[in-house]
């Protein structure tokens, strides 16, 4: 395993994968990739969405560069982790990035979500699991 990507939000799930990544990154001595994406469906309004065509607006952007510092605040001098910030859907970004990037594995948090749920709706992390081009850790 030369490279890992966690896509990180900030949640306690994606915090508690962000830690099994490290343990995993320091014992194989590989590369580790934050991902922060934001998806314009939840963050964007629709006008802003019909105005921006792909751009992250200012404020948008600063909140998931401060999650990112988040993020690398919780890894060890011993890495120096990547930070990246995309917008989309969550899913598609994710296994699109990891693919285009060829990152080796992929550690997730889960969302938690009841099982009647998440089978009605899905999930980032079973979407990511079905589609990424390498194994995917999901961690509860």
């Amino acid at each position: 395993m030369k490279k890992i990507l966690v896509p990180f939000d900030g949640s306690e799930h994606s915090q508690r994968a962000l830690k099994q990544a490290v343990y995993l990154a320091e014992h194989c001595q590989s590369q580790l990739g934050l991902l922060y994406v934001v998806n314009p469906t939840s963050k964007v309004s629709a006008f802003e969405q019909v105005s921006l065509s792909g751009c992250i607006p200012d404020k948008i952007k600063e909140t998931g560069l401060a999650v990112l510092n988040t993020a690398v605040k919780q890894v060890p001098s011993t890495l120096t982790p990547e930070t990246f910030l995309e917008m989309g859907e969550p899913g598609d970004v994710i296994v699109d990035f990891c693919e285009e990037n060829n990152y080796d594995l992929i550690v997730m948090g889960s969302r938690g979500r009841g099982a009647l749920k998440q089978l009605l709706l899905g999930s980032v992390s079973s979407y990511v699991m079905y589609y990424a081009p390498c194994p995917v850790l999901i961690v509860k």
